[in-house]
């Protein structure tokens, strides 16, 4: 490459976690040229962790791609998170994935449309391709896509999870407490990020409603905050948005984002004192942060027949499965945290977490420690390291 900088083109899905983390990294180098498209530029530059360190690099909407590449030479290497372009954007591609977490099958099947947009550009990613590198955050999630989901040993390097890196540096409260509408610095703050594939958060147990209630009476009565990070807006119906909203309203402590209008978690979840997940991937970053994570069980039996939602030509629908166990790709009892398999569980769980703040610090250390290199800080050196190595190719 010589002297000149590194080009170097992102493809975001979703602009956050490992993916703006590394951006964060390779914005502040001289060695690199970087352009980032996402879904809505406007949107991310409302956020604090933006607003508060601005990048540098421009920031397009994707739609501005063709533009793009009618006015510019491809770049050297695109990253992109679970989306590829349909547009060849560089000679070489980086998948930088979104998040190791448990759900699956993640199988060959899974990624057929995405092996195919590879392939159309960058070469067939089932065999050796020097043109081609998907991150894995350890050598389990190596084995796991070279034997599960398809992809050739070659093209697979064990790089760690970049967001690792910095999210559980210290966080000055009072420099972010303006972007929150409650008091953060001397009350304590759950996070509630839960995955959208499953009837609800807490129907498994009960009616939702009143479940929701009762949880918001614990914090409430023990001065504490919840952050409640749901996904995009339209997977949700109307009838749940608006019982959302109408908690929020009622409840000054709580503060709801969904993901379409809030787009970056980086500063909740260094802020949080507790998350509360049904086994998002937000769990394996927070647990660097060696605070307590309650995982809350999402079925009431995982053997039974159950209907999963998934997103189906571009809608929401509910798809049978012979057990919520086939979708899993790693069994949920192999987590980093605290478990509940029910709500009063959950409840008493919740109440240790904010009185004992090192309850799964080791637990979390060991989960990291076997399947994500142990979150020891250098991931996006390794990753930067990585890119380059591919850019070299011709």
């Amino acid at each position: 490459m010589g002297s000149r900088p590194l080009q170097v083109t992102v493809w975001a899905t979703t602009f956050g976690a490992d993916l703006l983390s590394l951006c964060r990294f390779l914005d502040r180098r001289e060695e690199v040229r970087l352009t980032i498209f996402l879904q809505n530029p406007r949107i991310f530059r409302k956020e604090a962790v933006f607003r508060l360190s601005p990048l540098r690099a421009p920031l397009l909407r994707r739609r501005r791609l063709p533009l793009h590449l009618a006015f510019s030479s491809r770049a050297d290497v695109t990253i992109v998170d679970n989306g590829v372009p349909l547009l060849k954007s560089s000679r070489t591609l980086f998948v930088l994935w979104h998040g190791f977490g448990w759900k699956g099958p993640d199988d060959r099947n899974a990624f057929a449309f995405m092996r195919q947009c590879i392939a159309r550009h960058w070469g067939d990613p089932t065999q050796p391709n020097h043109r081609f590198l998907w991150q894995c955050f350890g050598e389990w999630d190596r084995r796991f896509r070279a034997e599960v989901s398809g992809f050739h040993p070659d093209n697979l390097a064990v790089l760690g999870s970049a967001f690792h890196d910095e999210v559980a540096d210290p966080l000055d409260r009072a420099v972010v407490a303006p972007f929150y509408p409650f008091d953060i610095q001397k009350r304590k703050t759950v996070l509630l990020a839960p995955t959208w594939h499953y009837d609800g958060i807490f129907s498994q147990w009960g009616r939702e409603a009143d479940l929701f209630e009762q949880l918001l009476s614990r914090l409430e009565a023990r001065g504490v905050n919840l952050i409640l990070r749901m996904h995009d807006r339209w997977r949700y119906p109307a009838s749940y948005l608006s019982h959302i909203r109408k908690l929020g309203r009622r409840y000054p402590g709580m503060l709801v984002k969904f993901k379409d209008t809030h787009q970056d978690n980086t500063v909740d979840l260094r802020l949080a004192d507790v998350l509360l997940t049904n086994f998002s991937s937000i769990a394996n970053y927070f647990y660097a942060t060696g605070r307590p994570t309650i995982h809350i069980y999402p079925v009431q039996d995982a053997d039974q027949p159950y209907q999963l939602k998934r997103l189906w030509a571009g809608s929401v629908r509910k798809i049978p499965i012979p057990s919520a166990r086939t979708m899993w790709k790693l069994p949920l009892e192999e987590n980093g945290g605290l478990v509940a398999t029910s709500f009063p569980q959950l409840l008493d769980h919740l109440d240790r977490a904010l009185d004992e703040p090192d309850c799964c610090r080791e637990k979390s250390k060991q989960f990291l420690t076997t399947y994500m290199l142990g979150a020891d800080g250098n991931s996006r050196q390794r990753i930067f390291q990585a890119m380059k190595n591919l850019a070299q190719y011709p």
